[in-house]
């Protein structure tokens, strides 16, 4: 399979090579947690036996093989150092045939490459390892015409006000809000609330987590990826857990000391197992 790729933000197509792919794995390999016991035929899985109550999984590993052709041995060592420098750290790496797809990247291993021709082709093979998912290269605010969005999807080209909601709140009654996740693999998102509340409480499949908050003006913001709650920049005291959002509808109640509006918004960026499918996204009035 042949296709180009962008890391960091330069195409490789800048740097005058072709590119092959040698391996993409689909799906990375799960963290297992096995306990044999000696006096006992098979083992014990408990690789679910965490607070998310679901498989863990490992990096993947993606290799690509590169072809570079030069007019002298010292004109290839100067596209050397040009690939060399490129490659090195972390960054955002994207294949021209998963132009959604945005995985985060790093060479980790060295890179050598085979001379031929005298010196004017080389030929090298580069793994790059990256997180388990890779997210799509638009948030919540939904795709730009440069994000590459097939004409054949069926996601809507707007659809930020499925994240905006106004709440009221009731110390009583609990406020109930459907948050969706476009994606197909489990995410945490960013909440910012605005409103006048001091204690908020919100649970989803079980779960809760709660806040109190002195009104120092300015939003609330709840970020479910660092496990941490802030208002103004200073840090408020977090009770029960910071779940996750399955892939889907998610209804996520919410009660409030104070009978009050609440103004809620949802950013975060759907994560997909291996390429962004959004065919099946539902985008009617019952998921706003």
């Amino acid at each position: 399979m042949r296709n180009g790729f962008k890391f960091k933000d330069r195409h490789s197509s800048e740097f005058g090579v072709t590119v092959q792919t040698k391996s993409r794995p689909i799906r990375p390999s799960v963290k297992t947690c096995e306990v044999s016991m000696p006096h006992r035929d098979g083992s014990y899985d408990f690789s679910k036996s965490n607070s998310m109550g679901r498989e863990m999984y490992n990096d993947r590993i993606f290799t690509v093989i590169i072809s570079a052709v030069a007019d002298d041995i010292y004109d290839m060592q100067t596209k050397m150092s040009k690939l060399s420098l490129w490659l090195m750290g972390n960054g955002d790496l994207i294949f021209d045939d998963m132009p959604l797809a945005v995985w985060n990247a790093r060479v980790s291993d060295e890179i050598l490459y085979m001379p031929e021709r005298g010196g004017k082709k080389a030929v090298m093979e580069v793994s790059f390892r990256t997180e388990p998912f890779c997210r799509c290269s638009f948030n919540e605010n939904g795709p730009k015409l440069e994000d590459g969005v097939y004409l054949s999807s069926s996601m809507a080209l707007v659809i930020d006000n499925h994240y905006t909601k106004i709440i009221q709140g009731d110390p009583q009654i609990d406020a109930q809000v459907n948050v969706k996740n476009f994606g197909d693999c489990p995410m945490r998102p960013i909440i910012e609330m605005f409103s006048h509340s001091a204690d908020v409480w919100m649970t989803l499949n079980g779960k809760g987590l709660g806040f109190w908050n002195e009104n120092k003006g300015g939003p609330t913001i709840i970020d479910f990826e660092k496990h941490e709650i802030t208002n103004c920049g200073e840090k408020l005291e977090a009770v029960g857990e910071f779940f996750e959002f399955p892939p889907g509808d998610n209804a996520l109640h919410m009660r409030s000391v104070i009978s009050n509006e609440i103004i809620m918004k949802v950013h975060f960026n759907p994560r997909f197992m291996y390429d962004v499918i959004l065919e099946d996204v539902e985008w009617s009035d019952g998921n706003a």
